[in-house]
Formats: structure tokens, sequence, C-alpha cells
């Protein structure tokens, strides 16, 4: 795949299936065709060739690959800012002396079936001369390059197995961001090194949308219990708690500002953050507003106030960010961004700020703590904030989770199309629309009958009895019909408390006919701190077995095994695999890129 410049302007080969496919998502969003074609072209600055001699890449991140040696001279030895993939963009509008003919290589992309390619742009320019070229592709293909992993995360401990009596109370805030789903897909299906520190399993149980009960009227979401066994230890089993937002009916008004990062460290990245800008656009419509504000070194104003109702206003919006490189300036971009919606702000919408970016911060605020502490002040003023990330092996997931964890706000990751349609497209109103705020769950088992427990992922989501109690401490949100699960292992039987205390004493417990009783603080979308009690009766736990425990058994099962958790007891590829024929089939799990398919791939490598 390259990007050569032939006479006085700059062309882009590509392999067909891939433009194929790129074009497609963009009709696939709804966009005309004259839009899918100009959107495509943008994001080479050049012409693009579909070439037969083009080979498939795996992946839709753009990595350039810098040439060790000139070839017959029609390829000069690349090291410099020039060739890199968004210089392509700056080199396409920018001159360049004509004997310095130059050639840019990147890996492309992946969605399904399409059209021609773009009109005309085969006689626009020429292929290189045969010779040239073929050793240029012979370079590329030759050598995999090693992965070169500076990617940042938290690392959490687990949460340990407890006694009701010892620790009667699990307390952990909610969590409904995909970034650890997204990440971990990717890894496998390209058949990479999946880092523990990076899977937190509740992600991966909160990725599917299970079939819960409605919210009553009167609640602004309802609470799901199942149970069954546990597969990976013997004489235990697995508790499911499942909340579900209720659906807003109304139409929600947007004022929406996208801070784009444009800095040199997403260069590689371009053409999904083009995507994933113009997918939450495609769901937008009329009397919503976008800003669109670009930060590299400094800050730029792309366009302000920009109703959706005009599709190709906004594909033009989209189309003028240009010029990528420089440092990470993302506290200036923060800054701008939060005062421009403040003096924006329109009270009857939801305002929010997404900010597309691997968290590569390296000038201005550069710490997460810095970073969470001024989104924290931020938060009061009404505006929310999203992040989009990107990045396989180069993203700082720490940044990113903190920044969307004190901002009202969830993250995702973005690796590939399917990430963008599932998590920005599919999910979109989940993700605006805000029902719950700062949502703390805790569940007390009753020691007459559960020995010991143990809450499975959230590890970096769990809290204390002050922290749980305190109004003004952030968690997640809950959104428009979104989905929250979580799974606790427990072993029956009546516990035996296994810490002396000195001052504090237990007696057997006074409710007879209750197992557990869940009690959930949060607020309402005007600030309203709101407590939710539910009390789980011994008759009805037994008798919750249901439809959705199968498949969270199995992705928990998958959780512990990638993780190379301590706790995975049994756990294995072999246990997966028959876990799998014990879960109902859909058209969402059985899909390429659906959870079924990505377990199966990751049994069979």
């Amino acid at each position: 795949m390259g990007l050569f410049r032939n006479k006085t302007e700059y062309v882009y080969y590509m392999n067909q299936e891939q433009y194929d496919e790129m074009f497609s998502f963009y009709k696939k969003l709804g966009y005309s065709e004259n839009q899918c074609k100009k959107l495509s072209e943008s994001c080479f600055g050049a012409k693009i060739v579909v070439s037969s001699k083009e080979r498939y890449a795996e992946d839709w991140e753009f990595n350039r690959t810098y040439l060790r040696k000139p070839v017959e001279d029609f390829v000069q030895p690349l090291y410099s800012a020039a060739a890199t993939f968004m210089g392509g963009r700056g080199m396409a509008k920018s001159s360049m002396p004509n004997d310095s003919a130059r050639c840019m290589s990147a890996r492309a992309p992946a969605p399904v079936g399409c059209p021609a390619p773009v009109e005309d742009c085969a006689v626009a320019c020429s292929e290189p001369e045969d010779g040239a070229y073929h050793d240029v592709i012979s370079l590329f293909n030759s050598v995999k390059a090693p992965e070169f992993n500076t990617a940042q995360t938290h690392k959490a401990p687990e949460i340990e197995e407890s006694t009701p009596l010892d620790r009667p109370q699990m307390i952990f805030s909610a969590n409904v961001n995909t970034a650890s789903w997204s990440y971990i897909r990717n890894r496998v299906l390209l058949n990479r090194n999946i880092d523990g520190d990076f899977v937190r399993i509740e992600e991966i149980i909160n990725s599917y949308p299970y079939d819960l009960k409605k919210a009553e009227d009167d609640q602004l979401f309802s609470i799901n219990i199942e149970h069954g066994n546990c597969p990976w230890k013997d004489g235990s089993e697995l508790m499911f708690i499942g909340l579900k937002g209720k659906k807003v009916e109304k139409h929600v008004k947007q004022n929406l500002a996208f801070l784009v990062d444009v800095s040199g460290s997403m260069e590689d990245r371009w053409v999904l953050v083009q995507m994933s800008l113009m997918a939450i656009i495609s769901r937008l419509g009329k009397g919503d507003i976008i800003s669109i504000i670009a930060y590299s070194d400094e800050t730029v104003t792309v366009c302000k106030k920009l109703e959706c109702g005009n599709l190709d206003e906004c594909v033009k919006a989209v189309l003028s960010i240009d010029g990528i490189g420089g440092c990470t300036n993302g506290s200036e971009g923060l800054e701008n961004s939060y005062r421009f919606l403040s003096e924006n702000y329109d009270k009857d919408a939801n305002n929010r700020l997404f900010i597309f970016t691997d968290g590569d911060f390296n000038f201005g605020i550069t710490t997460e703590g810095g970073l969470t502490e001024y989104i924290k002040k931020k938060r009061e003023t009404g505006i929310y904030l999203s992040v989009v990330g990107y990045g396989m092996s180069n993203f700082k997931d720490d940044k990113m989770e903190a920044l969307a964890k004190n901002g009202h706000g969830n993250y995702t990751i973005v690796t590939n199309p399917e990430d963008i349609t599932d998590n920005l497209w599919m999910k979109l109103v989940s993700n605006l629309v805000t029902v719950a705020k700062d949502v703390k769950i805790s569940v007390e088992l009753n020691p007459k009958y559960v020995k010991d427990y143990r809450l499975i992922g959230y590890d970096s989501r769990v809290m204390t009895q002050k922290e749980f109690h305190d109004t003004e401490k952030a968690a997640d949100g809950i959104g428009s019909e979104h989905n929250v699960a979580a799974v606790i292992q427990l072993t029956k039987g009546e516990a035996v408390k296994t810490y002396n205390s000195r001052y504090v004493t237990t007696s057997s417990a006074d409710f007879e006919d209750e197992f557990a009783f869940i009690e959930i603080h949060y607020k309402n979308p005007d600030g309203e701190n709101l407590v939710l009690k539910h009390t789980v009766k011994v008759s009805d736990y037994e008798n919750s077995s249901g439809e959705n425990m199968p498949l969270a058994t199995l992705l928990t099962a998958f959780g512990l095994v990638i993780k190379r958790s301590e706790y995975k007891g049994n756990a294995d590829k072999k246990m997966l695999a028959e876990l799998i024929d014990k879960v109902k089939h859909d058209k969402e799990s059985d899909n390429n890129y659906g959870h079924l398919a990505i377990i199966k791939r990751y049994i069979k490598d």
C-alpha cells in the first residue's frame, strides 16, 4: 500500500477489497455516493488507485513502514516526518521539488461489499514503473515488523474471596465502558498476545446486550437476578445481577463538541478517527448541534455550532480537519473545549464533549492525577465527557479510562470499523442520554445461606462505605437502555467468621427468608440523590435460572482465562468449548466480531 508522487500529484495505491470495505462503511451509515467518495479519498490526501498488486492488510491501524534503502531511485529512504501517513495529507497540499518523488506505505482496512473504486482516479495517475514498484512491495511484505508495545494501563489487584461475616458488603461503581472488550477481540483476531492488565472482566460481561426486563415506570432502571452452577470451582454457584436503564422515549437535543487529537501519535489512525466522527454524525439530526476542535501543539476551532440536518456541511467540516504532527497539548484542547461548551451551554440539551485520542498527553497537564482533577471540577457544570481511544500497542488506557470515569461519561477503544459500528453507531443513544448518574451498587449476602463469595471483575471499581454514601464521589452513569451486569461466585452454606475482632460480634442471620440485599445509590439527570433497595428472597433466588446465565458464565470464564486470573480454577480452553455448546446462538454473538466467534477463534489459536 503506498503513496506515490507522480509528476505533480500524489497517488495512493490500495487493495480493491479494502477500498470497497471503507467505501461501504460510509454507505452503511447513509451517506451518498459522492459523500462516500470524498470521505474515502480524503484520508490519504491523494487520488486513490485500486491496484491488483496490493495485498490485503490484516488490521486497520495504518502503521507506516520505512524503507531501509533506495529502490532504483524511484523511492528514497524515508526517515523524515514528510513520509508519515498523515504527512501524506500535508504533502498533497504543499509544494515539493519535482525530483523528490517519495513513497509512503501503510497498512489498511476492513466492513463489506460496495461499488466501483473512485471514479477516474485510475486515469488521473499511472502506477510506478515495473521493477521499482515490485521492489517496494517486496520490501514491505518480506518481514512482519515486530510490535513495539508502549501501551499503559492500571494494574489493579483482583478482588479476594471473602465471607459475608468478614466483609458484609461488596460495594462497586457501575462500569458501562467497552474498551477492554474491543482491545481483547482485536488482539484475538490478529493473533497477538493479550496483556492481562488490560483485561477488565466486567467490561467483557457488560459488552453483551442481555435480555433483561424493562424498568418500571417509577424507576430509572430495573434489577434482574439469575443463578447457575460455577463450572470452574466445584461446589460453587454464580449469581448474575443485571441492571437495565430505562428507555428514553422522547428525542433529547444534542449539543456536542468533538475534540480531535491531530498530534503526531495519531497519524496512523486517521481513517478510524474520521469514520468515528461520521458514525456519530450520521445518528444526529435536525436541531442537534456539533462543534469540532482539533489540537496538537495548539488548538484550532474547525467549526462552531454546525446543525446536523445538513450532511453535506457536516462532511465538509470533517474533511477540513487538516494537518497531523507535533506534540499533544491535550490540556489546552480540553480547556478550550469546555470553555466553548460553557459559552454555548443549552440547558435543554445533552451538553457533551467527545475526545478522540490515544491518550498520549505530552504537553500541558500530562499526569493522570492532574487531568482527572481538572475533569472533576468541570463535570459540575453539566458538561459530560466521553472518550474514544485509538491504538493497539501504544495507547494510554489508564488516562483515557480516568478521564471518562471522572467526566460522567464512557470510554471505548476503536481498532477497526466493527468497533465503531458496535460502540458508537448502534449504541449511540445509550451513550448520549444518561438516565442515572454516579451509580454505586452494594450487595449483601445473607451469611445464613452463603459461606463465601467473590465479585468477579470490577477490580478498580470497588468502593468503601464512605465513598458509597458520599454523594460527591463520582461513578459511572447508566444510559437509555444500557445494560450493567455483575457476576458473583459464591458457595452455599452458613458462613463462619474467619477473622476475630475485639469489639465486633455477629449473631446468626435475622432474616430467614432473604438471600441477598441490594442497595443502589445514584442521581437522576437533575442531580437529585436517590436510593433504590431490592431484597432477593431465598425462593426467588432458587427459581431465578434464566437465559442470560449461560452466556454470562461463558464470558466470565473467558475473562478469567485470558487474564490468567489466580481465581480461574479449572477454567481453560477446553471448558470454554464446552460452555459454548450450552449457549443459545444468535445473530449478534455469531457474526465475525461477535462474542462466540471471538472465543472460538481464541480456542482455535
